[in-house]
């Protein structure tokens, strides 16, 4: 049988019953309760029946005891450590059921200290177990108000080896956040009620089903399952379920979760985790503080790698709830509910940043769609979410589920389409943003559905504006999904794309309208007819952003574009003209008559359309068409988009492309004339340009002009059989005489000239009716009535002049016949006296006509007067005031020279002497130029080409003499161009360049090319700049024309001239020009030279000098060849030759060109730039392939003599680190960091500025690459390898300022940014910016600390200022950052490192403090040596440094070991009891009171060492050191006497060892210690050791502070009164002593030895009768009659303290008082004689102190009871009662001016009242003399005495 069958358990159990039963009180039974609970508890776990029955049966009766009274306390901890040790499960639930009794009666502290051993092995009990603790453990952790976080125990809760208890208690806890009460009212709270009001006397503890049944009768709160309520709530049970507690439950839960000691960064990641879930669900807490409190968490704990994929998981799951939010039937109470909107707002803020999140499906997508069901803030969480799911999530789990994301957006803006606010349309416009962003990485979808982009488009006319501007974001990005578009798109996807491009292009959004232009040329080639249909029709949007867009589609490709295209294939790049064409035609048709029904349906007023397009549209068309036909003709050709349609067709057309323009529209015309040939492509264009033309409208004049200007073109390059159909329709041009535009005038008035002398050679019809419009224009021109305008007129003589110009073009020999002479030269006549009209329109009609008429011939003027026509042109052009009029008047008289040989040599003349003077007018030197050229070459100069302007007839070509060009090239090369007149060399190198451009063939300038390039490269030194640049142009074009031996000539020379200084000197005399009038100011050296000097430069780098030519070509940058005048010289096609011809040289070129585009001086910049932009079209990849020859060409650049390379090499430096790759900067990053600190510190400005650019580029660079976000970890460490010791040795260390600046704020963003790789290296980083907190301080504070006294600044504010100043230093911050990734490796070298430095860094005790707090564990093996170390410099002189190391010794006792804690406070004691100074004393206090803040529990632990010192220093006499030391001891011992207790033995061996110190104040100091212990606790175990010491202190002379030592003497033996009873010879000895220092001369010690006299006699009355002795001392005193008062001259000074020595001794002449009757009877009469009369003389205070002597005197009065009068004598008489009651009334009842006397002497009274009750004193005259002195009392003013005297004295009577 076993143990437990034993009948004698049974009796056993009897016995115990039987124990309790008698218990009778709460403490009986406590006790029994202690005893026996534990065991009787574990005899549950017996087999038998009946043993358990009998312990049931006693457990009940315990519990009918001890419920109703919670004051009965039960053994927790004993039955803690049974619940965890026993097996049997009844066992152990019994045994918590007293555990949760037990644990609510026990104080706070007691509950803290179990705490762990409550959460121990908690993931290892059962369900209802783990509930029920957990309900014990959170009003536990709601009242700890602060977690104690330098706990010296590192895992309080053994976490760190039991981390499932963490995550159980955490799970535990996230339930209780998640819970919010329910409503009030609810059934829920009624069912709760219920569940409380049910009996509780259920001893298993486990709840109703009732309970579960209400706690499930309302849905759970969001997050939680029915189950988890029940848990939470403990079945309803839990106080705070349905109270306001739950604030304070929910705070106290957050406190301990964010604590750093129960959850240290080493634990498990998914510790981590669940800490980090339940401050998430704190977040969406109804409490402000709950919520606070979670977010705070958020950010100090240590979050959890969110690319995990657990952890990302756990988000969902918290977000969606179980089976992501679907129940399982069967399983509903265990179902948890999707979390709150706003958890799952926090939620989606972490998985928006997670990669892994936006790869989790279904997860992801459930998320995305749960979003839009909710609240608008969600909603955009969701489409942010989408979005970062379509950026970040790889192709291949994208493209799976990227169907439905796409419908479901689409959804969610078809139901939310009417949905209003601000708000819901941001959150449309997320959507509209992520189905863009998907289509950019799954185009598939949007490529098989055209339906989405048209449903797209569609939404901008019905969506709010604010939503139109996210569609048309999207849209455009979307456009990424369709291209190419060849590859994936049948014709019927291109038909409807074209489609819904066209339909939205008119659309009235203009969101709509952009998108389709947008779409237009991003999906077509240029060659697409269609999209240039689009294009055309929005050119003029009113919307820049459209037009411009419109501008881009129509912009023709480049030359080399189309060279490139032709070479790959043969199929053409341009639109094909003849089917735009018809494409335009026929969509004119259908827009005409949809214009016509919507002008029908809303009219438009002020617009004009033609052919249905408005007047805008049709010019861009007729404009676009223009070019499309020249460059379908000529694909070389480079149209300036600038040039207006005149220009175009004057100056575009070089010989070449003229002659391709014809052939391509001879071709196209010959196709039109064939019979079998339906396609009419230049009728139609023609048709185009007469619709223009018979259009009238508001924008009529540059719709004619344009469409002139191409009809001119057609009839002067197309065969004349195109331009004889409009010889008879004459009349039909005459209107456009009149435009108002000139260039319209012009244009028809050449067409006229054309078109009316084609087939005039024979008397014919079409003669007549020529010379009939002839003579109206005429007629027209000679009116000037107002009925013709001055359009009409300056038109009918341009046209005049042209018409008589092409009659002297066709028919040299038969002008005279067809119109006859006389009215030929008065027509001239008519155009010459046109030269003298005020209004320059018409001088310039007139030199245009001029020019016309005699570029065929001579001048057909009246009389032979061709000389006088030339020279009014002459006077012309010299006196005309416009530019325009001049211009046109020289290029006349170039013509006539042409014309008329014999008249050259005049018009030369004149231009030789004009030119020179137009030095501010450049273009009129160009036109000098031209000029010239023409003369000296005839119909040889290319100028003339344009002229030849009848397609099928060559005009008649007079020979020109070579000498007239000779003649010309010998006045400019000797004459002008050696001039020292600036304006002279201007002109001169303006017009050799015009005779090498348009007469390059002519033998003379052949001959004299060598010396027109020695003019030229002279001219390249020239101050002008134009000249330079001219010169420059002229010398590349001398060099093209050149054969092999001049062009090797020609760079010998150039050579010699830049490169060693070779040139012909200028000769000076007295009319050389030193500075022409617009170059004062510049250098006198002409430093514009160094931009060719720097492009021979870059030849003479690649061996290749003759390269110099084609890059003068290259680098054009003023603006002059952009004008019309620039344009004529045709230097574009020159440039693209150029190009080809540099091509092979690129790989020398590129890396110095890459650098010359930075140069300082703006010239060589912005030629260089030009020479880059010509030679390298992809930049990119340029740079890419030479950049390793580019960068070392940098860096070697950066260390040049030349300024201007050191700085271009820094600036090309800063651009070229742009977007670089490890693996290529890698090698190069500590050259590049040592040459930009070099320039940095450049002794020129702008260089150290460029320097400056380079090194803010560097750092941004090397920051990115130490960032193991962006590099891989091998790769950071390698650039950190480099990096640190660099900027550390030779960056922080320089002596340059700006480098030591610039390197401190690299480090530091490294520091933030490099994250673990940054260990190796924390060591040498934290020392280095420790020291720079010193060397790098503001120059000011030295300065200070030299002038304190001036600036009124103590040296200790000073240093509290630096070192407030390097706390907030960004160096501190660095440090702070680098100290997030100290560990185990690095702490070695870190903390000897620091050793060495605490002393010299300011910011040393800071970082100390912060390693302490953020890395206890990783500190702790290293704080005894950092202690001890710090232990010496808490002697700094520095007050501020003291006080900041005793801060970090502090923190650092948190880790320390005890013995290295306690020789630490041995020091501490050093300094505050071994000194005199106070500022160690001060730092002791201040070091302790830092080690009682930051480490309370290491301080208790070292108790005993510290407190006794603790307490000795609270009676500092210096009040700040003693208020700290208070401070400390107060929140040690809370101030109670209790600590001085236990502390007695240590505190007394302190204090005997001060009370014999050598020092006064040590002496003072610890007699008042021992004093105040004195008061609080009985000394006599230590009297025998302390009163030698207190004796031999009072011996001697008397000193400052003695008066402690004597107060002292009376309160310990008062104290130790035991210590007396058997040594009373030491009592006589005490007073003997404290006689003879009462007796003592210094009044101020005097009274308190008188003090501590009395209070010693008065201690002890019955040992120690001294008051014989005592007595002639103190009457003296009363007496005045004192031997120490000399009266002499500073008796003023002493009065006041004689009367309060007076006032002690009237006190001690009390206390002293016998008690033998034999005495008293001998000495009151004598006693009350002196007292009295010193009563009633003296002032206030010594009447009080004899008021409170007379209290003691009667007192101790042994008066004879009255039965004994007769046998016993009176030991006073009444005489002497008497005397005393008259001085009472005297000295204290009738004194009405000091209440506190009348008072005083009415509780005198009133003791004398009651000690002669019922004794012989109570005599008849002593009841009289007192009832007079209560009457006295009865009358005073106030009721507290007067109602006390009418109680005494009713007493009196009885």
């Amino acid at each position: 049988m076993s143990m437990f069958h034993d009948p004698g358990w049974i009796e056993l159990l009897d016995n115990v019953e039987l124990r309790f039963a008698l218990a009778e009180t709460d403490a009986q039974l406590e006790k029994t309760l202690n005893t026996f609970l534990c065991p009787v508890l574990l005899k549950l776990a017996s087999p038998a029946e009946s043993v358990r029955a009998k312990v049931v049966g006693i457990l009940t009766h315990i519990n009918k005891r001890v419920r109703p009274k919670p004051s009965i306390k039960l053994p927790v901890t004993a039955l803690l450590q049974q619940f965890s040790e026993q097996s049997s499960v009844l066992v152990k639930n019994f045994t918590l059921i007293y555990v949760e009794m037990g644990y609510e009666r026990i104080p706070q502290e007691d509950k803290e200290t179990a705490l762990p051993n409550l959460i121990k092995g908690i993931s290892r009990r059962p369900v209802a177990q783990q509930t029920t603790l957990t309900h014990m453990i959170l009003p536990t952790l709601a009242s700890i108000k602060q977690h104690n976080e330098d706990n010296t125990t590192s895992d309080p809760y053994e976490f760190a080896t039991n981390p499932a208890d963490a995550i159980c208690l955490l799970n535990r806890l996230q339930d209780v956040l998640l819970y919010r009460q329910p409503t009030v009212g609810s059934h829920s709270a009624s069912q709760q009620q219920s569940n409380e009001a049910a009996p509780s006397s259920s001893l298993a503890g486990s709840s109703s089903t009732q309970a579960s049944s209400a706690s499930a009768a309302l849905p759970p709160p969001d997050g939680m399952s029915p189950q988890s309520v029940i848990y939470a709530t403990y079945s309803g049970k839990a106080p705070w379920a349905t109270t306001s507690e739950l604030k304070n439950i929910k705070t106290g839960a957050l406190r301990f979760v964010c604590s750093t000691t129960a959850f240290p960064d080493s634990l498990p990641l998914q510790v981590h985790l669940e800490r980090f879930i339940a401050l998430i669900a704190a977040t969406g807490d109804a409490y402000y503080e709950a919520s606070s409190m979670g977010e705070d968490g958020l950010k100090r704990i240590k979050l959890p790698d969110i690319e995990d994929k657990t952890v990302v998981d756990r988000l969902f799951q918290m977000y969606q709830g179980s089976n992501r939010g679907k129940p399982v039937p069967g399983h509903e109470d265990v179902f948890r509910q999707p979390s709150s909107n706003v958890v799952k707002l926090r939620i989606m803020g972490y998985l928006s940043k997670s990669k892994t999140a936006s790869e989790s499906f279904p997860s992801a997508l459930q998320v995305s769609f749960d979003c839009p069901k909710t609240n608008t803030k969600l909603v955009m969480a969701g489409m942010a979410f989408v979005q970062w799911i379509a950026r970040m999530s790889s192709e291949e789990a994208l493209t799976p589920i990227a169907p439905v994301l796409v419908s479901g957006l689409l959804k969610y803006v078809h139901e939310n389409e009417g949905t209003p606010g601000l708000e819901s349309e941001s959150a449309k416009g997320f959507a509209y943003v992520a189905l863009g962003l998907i289509s950019k990485r799954v185009p598939s979808i949007f490529r098989k559905d055209l339906s989405i982009v048209e449903g797209l488009f569609g939404q901008l006319a019905t969506q709010p504006p604010n939503v139109k501007t996210y569609i048309q974001e999207s849209l455009c990005t979307m456009l990424d999904a369709f291209q190419p578009i060849k590859v994936w798109a049948t014709d019927a996807d291109v038909e409807r794309i074209l489609s819904i491009v066209e339909t939205n292009m008119n659309k009235d959004e203009h969101q709509a309208r952009f998108c389709a232009v947008k779409y237009a040329n991003g999906l077509f080639p240029f060659s697409d007819i269609s999209s240039k249909y689009v294009c055309l029709m929005t050119i003029a949007d009113e919307k820049l952003e459209i037009r411009e867009e419109a501008k881009r589609g129509l912009t023709f490709p480049t030359a080399r574009a189309l060279e490139e295209n032709t070479a790959a294939s043969q199929k053409s790049i341009l639109p094909d003209f003849t089917q735009l064409l018809e494409l335009i035609s026929l969509k004119s048709g259908k827009t005409a008559q949809s214009r016509l029904e919507a002008v029908q349906a809303r009219p438009t007023y002020g617009k004009s359309f033609i052919m249905g397009f408005p007047s805008e549209v049709f010019i861009h068309i007729l404009q676009f068409f223009r070019r499309l036909l020249i460059t379908s003709a000529d694909p070389d050709v480079i149209i300036e988009e600038s040039s207006n349609e005149y220009e175009i067709q004057q100056f575009v057309f070089t010989p070449t492309t003229r002659k391709r323009v014809k052939e391509w529209l001879n071709e196209i015309w010959e196709q039109d004339c064939r019979i079998d040939n339906d396609q009419k492509t230049l009728s139609l264009y023609i048709s185009f340009l007469e619709t223009a033309l018979n259009h009238q409208g508001p924008q009529d004049k540059t719709l004619h002009s344009t469409a002139l200007t191409c009809l001119l073109e057609l009839f002067s390059l197309a065969p004349s059989s195109l331009s004889q159909q409009y010889a008879n329709r004459l009349g039909w041009f005459k209107p456009f005489i009149g435009s108002p535009k000139p260039e319209s005038r012009h244009a028809v008035a050449h067409i006229i000239g054309i078109v009316g002398t084609d087939n005039l050679g024979e008397p014919t019809p079409q003669r007549d009716v020529f010379l009939q419009f002839l003579r109206e224009l005429h007629a027209m021109a000679k009116d000037t009535s107002k009925q013709t305008t001055s359009e009409q007129r300056h038109g009918s003589i341009l046209a005049i002049g042209f018409v008589l110009g092409r009659l002297f073009y066709r028919y040299p020999n038969k002008v005279f016949a067809i119109v006859p002479e006389a009215e030929v030269q008065e027509m001239v006549a008519l155009i010459v006296e046109d030269l003298e009209s005020k209004q320059n329109m018409f001088v310039s009609g007139a030199s245009i006509a001029l020019g016309e008429i005699g570029r065929y011939g001579v001048l057909p003027s009246k009389d032979g007067g061709v000389q006088k026509d030339i020279q009014k042109l002459i006077e012309t052009a010299k006196t005309t005031k416009d530019i325009k009029t001049q211009e046109h008047a020289i290029a006349a008289l170039g013509h006539i020279g042409v014309g008329n040989p014999d008249q050259a040599l005049e018009i030369l003349t004149f231009l030789y002497d004009f030119g020179p003077k137009q030095t501010k007018q450049a273009e009129v030197n160009f036109t000098i130029g031209e000029a010239i050229a023409c003369i000296g070459a005839g119909w040889q100069c290319t100028v003339m080409d344009v002229f030849a302007d009848v397609a099928d007839q060559e005009p008649a070509k007079a020979e020109v003499s070579v000498s007239v060009m000779d003649g010309i090239l010998h006045t400019i090369l000797t004459d002008m161009g050696s001039s020292p007149k600036a304006g002279s060399k201007k002109a001169a190198c303006i017009w050799l360049l015009s005779l090498v451009k348009f007469c390059s063939a002519h033998p003379s300038v052949k001959t004299q090319l060598p010396r027109i390039h020695t003019v030229f490269s002279n001219l390249l030194s020239d101050r002008d700049e134009l000249t330079q640049e001219v010169a420059s142009k002229g010398i590349g074009l001398v060099y093209e024309l050149g054969d092999q031996s001049i062009r090797s000539q020609l760079v010998g020379s150039l050579v010699g001239m830049f490169g060693e200084g070779r040139k012909a000197a200028p000769k000076i005399t007295g009319d050389t020009e030193l500075f022409s009038g617009d170059a004062l100011g510049q250098a006198p050296d002409g430093s514009s030279l160094s931009t060719y000097q720097s492009i021979l430069s870059l030849a003479s780098d690649m061996n290749q000098p003759e390269l110099v030519y084609k890059f003068m070509h290259l680098a054009s940058h003023n603006s002059m060849w952009q004008s019309r005048k620039g344009a004529a010289f045709g230097f574009s096609s020159i440039v693209s030759q150029a190009e080809a011809e540099l091509k092979p040289h690129l790989a020398t070129l590129i890396p110095r060109l890459y650098r010359y585009q930075y140069d300082p001086n703006p010239k060589v910049n912005e030629a260089m730039t030009s020479i880059w932009r010509a030679l390298v079209k992809e930049p990119k990849k340029a740079v890419q392939e030479y950049f390793d020859i580019i960068i070392k060409d940098l860096l070697e650049g950066m260390g040049a003599r030349a300024w201007r390379t050191r700085e271009s090499s820094c600036l090309a430096m800063a651009d070229l680190l742009q977007g670089r790759s490890v693996e290529e900067i890698e090698k190069y990053l500590e050259d590049i960091w040592t040459m930009s600190f070099r320039t940095l510190d450049d002794i020129k400005e702008s260089v150290r500025a460029a320097a400056f650019k380079t090194c803010r580029a560097l750092t941004l660079m090397t920051v990115k690459y130490c960032d193991p976000k962006n590099v891989s970890a091998a790769e950071g460490q390698r650039v950190l390898d480099i990096m640190i010791p660099f900027l550390v040795q030779k960056g922080l260390l320089s002596s340059a300022e700006e480098v030591s600046k610039f390197s401190l704020s690299t480090i530091l963003k490294i520091c933030k940014q490099a994250g673990s790789l940054l260990r190796s290296h924390i060591p040498t980083l934290v020392v280095s910016l420790l020291e720079g907190l010193t060397t790098m301080e503001p120059q000011m504070m030295n300065y200070l600390s030299f002038h304190t006294e001036k600036y009124q600044v103590s040296q200790e504010q000073l240093e509290s200022s630096r070192l407030n100043a390097a706390k907030l230093s960004p160096m501190m911050e660095g440090i702070e950052a680098s100290l997030e990734n100290v560990d185990d490796t690095v702490m070695p070298v870190l903390t000897e490192q620091l050793l060495t430095t605490i002393k010299k860094a300011a910011g040393c005790a800071h970082l100390l403090v912060s390693i302490c707090i953020k890395k206890p564990a990783v500190v702790r093996p290293f704080s005894d040596t950092i202690l001890k170390t710090l232990g010496s410099a808490l002697k700094d002189k520095s007050p501020a440094v003291r006080k900041s190391y005793a801060v970090a010794v502090g923190y650092l006792s948190r880790l320390v070991t005890d013995a290295a804690l306690v020789k630490l406070i041995e020091r501490l004691d050093g300094y505050y009891l071994d000194t005199e100074e106070e500022e160690l004393r001060s730092i002791a206090a201040i070091t302790a009171r830092e080690i009682s803040k930051n480490a309370s529990d290491r301080f208790k632990g070292v108790a005993s060492a510290i407190l006794p010192t603790v307490y000795y220093g609270t009676f500092d006499a210096n009040k700040d050191i003693s208020g700290i030391w208070k401070e400390v001891w107060e929140e040690h011992t809370t101030g109670a006497s209790t600590a001085v207790k236990l502390y007695a033995v240590e505190i007394v061996q302190l204090l005997s060892r001060q009370l014999t110190s050598s020092s006064w104040n040590a002496k003072k100091q610890s007699a008042q210690a021992l004093k105040a212990m004195s008061e609080v606790m009985n000394m006599t175990g230590n009297m025998g050791t302390l009163l030698p010491l207190i004796l031999d202190g009072l011996s001697g002379r008397t000193w400052q502070g003695k008066e402690s030592i004597v107060e002292l003497l009376p309160a310990a033996a008062l104290s130790s009164k035991d210590y007396f009873a058997d040594k009373p010879e030491k009592l006589q000895e005490i007073a003997k002593i404290l006689l003879r220092e009462a007796k003592k001369a210094s009044k101020q010690y005097r009274r308190f030895a008188i003090d501590a006299l009395g209070k010693f006699l008065d201690g002890f009355p019955a040992e120690v009768d001294y008051y014989v002795e005592v007595k002639p001392v103190l009457f003296k005193i009363l007496e005045n009659d004192d031997d120490s008062d000399d009266g002499g001259d500073d008796d003023e000074h002493e009065k006041p303290l004689q009367l309060m020595v007076m006032a002690s001794a009237s006190r001690a002449l009390g206390m002293a008082w016998t008690t033998h009757p034999q005495l008293q009877e001998q000495h009151s009469s004598e006693f009350v004689s002196i007292v009295s009369k010193a009563l009633v003389r003296n002032i206030w205070n010594v009447r009080s102190a004899l008021l409170e002597s007379l209290d003691k005197f009667v007192n101790k009065l042994a008066l004879t009871p009255a039965d004994a009068a007769t046998t016993q004598s009176s030991v006073i008489s009444e005489s002497s009662l008497v005397l005393l009651l008259d001085s009472l009334a005297e000295g204290s009842l009738q004194d009405y001016k000091y209440v506190g006397l009348r008072t005083q002497g009415l509780e005198l009274l009133k003791v004398l009242i009651k000690k002669i009750q019922g004794t012989s004193a109570k005599t008849p005259a002593v009841v009289t003399k007192v009832q007079e002195l209560l009457s006295v009392a009865r009358k005073d003013p106030l009721p507290s005495i007067s109602e006390v005297a009418a109680v005494l004295e009713s007493e009196l009577q009885q």
